[in-house]
């Protein structure tokens, strides 16, 4: 999954250039024998291992790591010091919470009712114990989620679990794929998300990468609104700057001609006389409508009004 990116042929070349004595095969199977002989020497060879967090129970101190391959349990038992990060809104208060969130994850995730492995680590290796690490840390990153949870509505983007549904619905991110996001979260929560890590001025034109179609709040397990905070941080990124923000870089893509512009369209499309003269003046003039517009036109032909409104059709047909 990290490489679905890539097809069996270029793994193949990777493999051969990287790792040494490997000879170039196409051979899934093959392939995955030299993917495990090589990592796993480099897990016995480590001194300490990474690893994220699905859920922190608050009442036993247990981390709990949900997966299907078992590089997560390899990264947490092999080396004698495990490293654990996780984010502040992944902590969960007692061990009878995690059931009904680890189903959701893997049925959202997967459709699996449960994964191939699920990873509760409590303590250190204790005494008498044949494996597992000598030393536990648990790094509590806030990165931007204490200022999303100040505010009523956006602390609602911390209620993921990263099953990854709305990215597997959303029909940007399945044309586009994950790397056009230049985020480490892409697809619907990466917009949601992103812009309290990143600041607005780095993510302001995430939140309108959306068709808002709203599949991506159908089918979150945890019912994210995400439409809904989508519409809000457009509104942050593109309204006038103010003294008290609620998000860093708020007002990031304000424009004083482009918010004349919308309010100019919305008292056009508020007024039937006025959206009557700018429909009537559109038909007549559209061979004053430039050929190339913008970006639009890199792929797609020119905007051009209609030469007949509706209205005068529907006149002429009595």
């Amino acid at each position: 999954m990290p490489a679905i990116h890539k097809t069996k042929e270029e793994i193949a070349a990777l493999f051969h250039e990287k790792v040494p004595g490997v000879d170039y095969t196409d051979n899934v199977d093959a392939l995955i024998q030299i993917g495990r002989k090589v990592l796993r020497q480099k897990f016995l060879e480590a001194d300490i291992g990474l690893s994220g967090v699905n859920f922190a129970i608050a009442e036993t101190g247990t981390l709990c790591l949900v997966e299907n391959e078992g590089n997560g349990r390899m990264c947490t038992t092999t080396p004698p010091v495990h490293i654990a990060i996780t984010g502040i809104e992944k902590i969960v208060e007692k061990l009878e919470h995690i059931p009904p969130l680890l189903s959701l994850l893997t049925r959202s995730a997967t459709g699996q009712n449960i994964s191939t492995y699920f990873n509760m680590i409590s303590s250190p290796r204790q005494p008498g114990e044949k494996d597992g690490p000598s030393e536990v840390h648990l790094v509590l990153l806030d990165n931007g989620r204490s200022q999303a949870y100040a505010d009523e509505q956006l602390r609602k983007t911390l209620q993921c679990i990263r099953c990854g549904a709305c990215m597997n619905h959303c029909p940007v991110y399945t044309r586009i794929g994950g790397h056009a996001y230049g985020t480490t979260y892409p697809g619907p929560i990466g917009k949601i998300i992103s812009p309290h890590m990143l600041g607005l001025e780095a993510t302001s034109t995430m939140a309108t990468a959306s068709s808002l179609c709203g599949a991506c709040g159908e089918v979150c397990p945890v019912k994210i609104p995400i439409p809904d905070l989508l519409m809000r941080l457009r509104e942050e990124a593109f309204s006038k700057p103010h003294a008290n923000p609620s998000m860093v870089g708020q007002g990031a893509a304000y424009s004083r001609l482009m918010t004349s512009v919308w309010r100019g369209w919305a008292a056009v499309y508020r007024s039937p006389f006025l959206y009557g003269i700018a429909t009537w003046l559109g038909s007549r003039f559209a061979w004053l409508v430039p050929a190339r517009q913008g970006a639009w036109t890199s792929v797609r032909v020119p905007l051009k009004p209609a030469s007949k409104r509706l209205r005068d059709m529907l006149k002429e047909r009595g």
